[in-house]
């Protein structure tokens, strides 16, 4: 069952299409599949009986909350995804579409990548990015490699062609992240052969979360998958468990090669040459150099002037922004204090959730901008010289509020309890 299939990719962390054909893959979508029927008509029968206008239901992918939706859908009535935002403020509310959907992103973020950024804007956008580089990323939802330790570019190439393949079971099914390449291995060897690379001019640096076990399974599915891919091309493998620094790597790299990653923000806040052999929800913020399939691997040229370099970090920093203040809602009043503890302020407009209801459309929860480049270029400015701790004691103040109390259930209470105690981890 179809719907399912999210779900069960996940938890069995598949990779390659064989396993998505093998028996494991359907043992689990066969037992998930019950509970996305069950929830399927349990809120038909919800919205018949209750006359509903639209749903907001959490995440809107996995199996129970997938069936949802799609009862809303077979009604015609609108429904709303509501999920976590990347950096923890604000809710991400996605219209008509699952917590992976990429047209309310997609559309937002090219709407505003040619729009200049004031100093406070930047300053606040970069202050993100900057924390990843000093890892002091406390408010995303997981963060792996934070031990890592210094590395210098392993190979003796030419080139430096860095490779960070993403874990395909996260949206696997999704049609918004679906790409022409029969395989991901598939799109690699297409780019050696277009850019003439050697073996020595490529690395590829494995996902750090691989190694570690979420639930009963690790990420040896995609471990193997691009270690056995590796070994025939000759290419430089790093494993999952291996300490090296991936962001030493892409500060290192000429190009850095990825299908969805969130390395992208970094790789291209450093104005290097992003290359895109899969969807993301940066690619229409202009600084990705498009792969998805043959056609655009053919007309692919590598960027070489400082000026595009600019041009990248630039487009990037204003995606960053646009994905943080404005695909985000309500940002100014939830706050993220850690991974599962949040603050919420008084003062937030009910009306603008209704209006998403009802037509279907997000707008930006900031619309402001600059008339000019200048405050722009003096956050650039400081990325440049790699700045980072001087981006983070320079966040413009953020305005308080008074604080509503909301006191979660005892259960819940004792699930966070729990949380705490656990490592962070979707990230480089």
């Amino acid at each position: 069952m179809k719907w399912a299939e999210s779900s069960a990719s996940t938890i069995g962390r598949f990779e390659s299409d064989q396993d998505y054909s093998s028996g494991a893959f359907a043992a689990i979508n066969a037992r998930l599949a019950p509970t996305a029927m069950a929830a399927y008509s349990a809120a038909r029968k919800w919205i018949e009986k209750e006359q509903l206008d639209a749903i907001c239901v959490f995440n809107g992918r996995m199996d129970a909350t997938r069936g949802i939706i799609e009862a809303a859908q077979s009604m015609g009535i609108r429904y709303v995804s509501m999920e976590r935002t990347w950096f923890g403020d604000g809710l991400q509310l996605f219209p008509n579409e699952s917590c992976l959907g990429l047209k309310s992103a997609d559309r937002m973020v090219g709407d505003w990548r040619d729009v200049p950024l004031t100093e406070a804007q930047a300053l606040r956008a970069s202050s993100h990015i900057a924390s990843r580089f000093l890892r002091k990323n406390q408010k995303e939802w997981q963060a792996y490699n934070t031990g890592a330790r210094a590395a210098n570019w392993p190979n003796s190439g030419s080139s430096k062609v860095l490779l960070l393949p993403g874990s395909r079971n996260e949206f696997y099914g999704h049609p918004d992240w679906e790409d022409p390449w029969a395989e991901r291995t598939a799109a690699y060897d297409a780019l050696i052969d277009h850019l003439k690379l050697k073996p020595e001019d490529v690395v590829l640096r494995c996902h750090p979360n691989w190694a570690v076990s979420i639930g009963q399974y690790d990420g040896h599915h995609s471990e193997e998958y691009y270690r056995t891919w590796s070994k025939k091309r000759g290419v430089k493998f790093i494993p999952a468990a291996d300490t090296s620094s991936t962001l030493d790597l892409i500060e290192q790299a000429d190009a850095v090669v990825v299908c969805g990653s969130s390395a992208g923000l970094e790789a291209g806040i450093l104005g290097k040459n992003v290359i895109a052999v899969g969807p993301s929800n940066y690619q229409t913020a202009g600084f990705q150099l498009d792969a998805y399939g043959q056609e655009q691997m053919d007309k692919l040229r590598l960027l070489e002037s400082a000026r595009d370099s600019d041009n990248t970090s630039r487009k990037t920093l204003r995606f960053a922004y646009s994905t943080i203040y404005r695909l985000a809602q309500y940002v100014d009043y939830v706050r993220c204090i850690s991974t599962t503890e949040y603050q919420y302020l008084e003062g937030a407009n009910p009306d603008r959730f209704i209006a998403l209801c009802q037509t279907g459309v997000l707008a930006p929860d900031d619309s402001t901008s600059a008339a000019s480049l200048e405050g722009e270029d003096l956050v650039l400015g400081l990325i440049q010289e790699r700045q980072w701790e001087a981006l983070m004691d320079r966040r413009p103040f953020q305005a308080e509020g008074r604080v509503t109390e909301v006191q979660r259930r005892p259960a819940y209470r004792f699930i966070d309890s729990v949380r705490r105690l656990l490592p962070l981890g979707h990230q480089w």
